[in-house]
C-alpha cells in the first residue's frame, strides 16, 4: 500500500545506508503467542539466531506490523567453557535487555505508526552488543482490533561495518531532499530588473491604447451593414 511505498522510497533514500554486504547473515523462528488460558494475551514472541556465529551489532532494523511496544533481548557467548553453579544459570542462556520497552504506535487502538519503518541504533540501546549469539523481540498489542501483528524484514548490521560506514537513525524525507535540490538549482533573477520591466511594459500598453483609441470609436461594426444598410440576406431570424 501507500504507507509501505513511503517506506521504502525513505529508506532507498538515505545516502548513509550500508551496502547490503553489511547485514547480517540471520534466521527467523516462527513467532510464538504467550496465551492466557484459551484467550490471546497479546504478546509476541520472536527469536532470531546467528547461525552458530557470535556477532557484534550495531543497528538493527524492522518494519512495524501494527505492534504497539517492543523490547529487545540478547544472549551473549558463554564466557568459559566450565559449567555455571548449580544456583545460577549459564550465561550462555541469559538473556539481557538490549532495547527497553519502545512505544511504537502513539495509541494501540488507531493505524498511526502500525507500518513505520524503525531503527534502533547504539544510543537506542542499553548495552554493547558484542558476542551476541540470538536476538529475542518481544512485541506487545493490547488492543483487541487487529486481527495480526508483530515486525518484519529484520535486518541487523553488523558494528565494525558501520564504524567504517556510519548511518543515521534519522529517517529523511526523499520529498524534501527533492525540494532541496531543486531549489539550490534554481537561480532568481534581480527583483530591481523585474520592476523596471513591468513600468516599461505598462507604459507601452497605455501608449497603444491610447493611440488605438480614435480609431477603434470611430470605425463602423461591419458586420452586416453595407453601404449605410443591412443586406436582408445577412440577417439571422430565430
Amino acid at each position: 500500500n501507500t504507507t509501505n511505498l513511503l517506506h521504502l522510497l525513505r529508506m532507498f533514500s538515505c545516502k548513509t545506508s550500508p551496502p547490503e554486504d553489511t547485514i547480517l547473515r540471520s534466521s527467523l523462528r516462527s513467532p510464538i503467542s504467550l496465551p492466557i488460558g484459551d484467550h490471546n494475551s497479546g504478546c509476541k514472541v520472536i527469536d532470531l539466531n546467528f547461525h552458530g556465529a557470535t556477532v557484534h551489532i550495531g543497528e538493527i532494523s524492522f518494519f512495524n506490523n501494527y505492534t504497539a511496544y517492543i523490547s529487545i533481548k540478547f544472549r551473549k557467548r558463554s564466557l568459559s567453557g566450565f559449567p555455571a553453579p548449580p544456583d545460577q544459570p549459564r550465561s550462555g542462556s541469559v538473556w539481557h535487555t538490549l532495547v527497553p520497552k519502545t512505544r511504537l504506535m502513539p495509541d494501540p487502538h488507531c493505524e498511526n505508526g502500525g507500518q513505520d519503518f524503525r531503527i534502533f541504533g547504539p544510543n537506542q540501546m542499553l548495552a554493547d552488543a558484542e558476542d551476541v549469539t540470538g536476538l529475542r523481540f518481544i512485541c506487545k498489542q493490547p488492543s483487541p482490533h487487529w486481527k495480526s501483528f508483530g515486525i518484519d524484514e529484520i535486518k541487523c548490521y553488523s558494528r565494525a561495518d558501520l564504524v567504517q560506514t556510519p548511518r543515521s537513525t534519522k529517517q529523511e524525507d526523499p520529498l524534501a531532499e527533492i525540494s532541496k535540490s531543486a531549489a539550490s538549482n534554481i537561480s532568481l533573477p534581480n527583483a530591481s530588473n523585474i520592476s523596471l520591466y513591468l513600468q516599461n511594459l505598462h507604459s507601452l500598453s497605455g501608449i497603444t491604447a491610447a493611440a488605438l483609441q480614435p480609431t477603434l470609436t470611430a470605425q463602423a461594426l461591419g458586420r452586416f451593414d453595407e453601404d449605410n444598410c443591412y443586406e436582408i440576406n445577412t440577417l439571422a431570424y430565430n
